[in-house]
């Protein structure tokens, strides 16, 4: 993976993780409600009253031939719709994983200012002012900044 690479991943990395948690719900509202059409039964009834002896006492009507297929046409349009939430949970789970991984091989200094420079939107000034500070009781440059995020680039790339 190159740099350009990297670097759009990070910033894009708090938006695929709240778009992969959004499909993850949606994935599993679709399976329930799959879940639901398969439960649903289906039960003849036998028609009674006067003058129906002429007519099959077993006889199974439109409105439960068309249930059985609106139920299936529904359970076909559930199953394409979960293949396609499962794809795009794969993409997403997979950028998602990529960015946590090559996270974890950084010390915690150079994770800090990475995900405040590419991930919170931080400028080097402000993150030097204030991250730097909450970490070490010290400023540093925008340049020193600078200098640490390219170098924690360039490590997590070579990964």
């Amino acid at each position: 993976m190159n740099k350009q690479e990297l670097v759009e991943l990070l910033k894009s990395y708090k938006e695929n993780k709240a778009k992969l948690n959004i499909k993850l719900k949606e994935l599993k509202l679709a399976r329930i409600k799959l879940k639901s059409c398969e439960d649903i039964d289906t039960s003849l009834t036998v028609a009674y009253g006067i003058n129906q002896d002429i007519h099959s006492k077993n006889k199974i009507t439109n409105k439960v031939l068309q249930k059985i297929e609106n139920n299936d046409k529904r359970k076909q349009e559930l199953k394409q719709e979960i293949e396609n939430l499962e794809e795009i949970v794969k993409n997403l789970r997979d950028k998602v994983e990529a960015v946590d991984d090559r996270l974890e091989g950084l010390k915690f200094k150079e994770r800090k200012m990475l995900e405040s420079y590419y991930i919170e939107g931080n400028t080097y000034e402000d993150i030097g002012n204030r991250i730097y500070w909450e970490i070490y009781h010290q400023t540093r440059t925008g340049e020193t900044i600078k200098g640490i995020i390219d170098d924690a680039i360039e490590k997590i790339a070579k990964l």
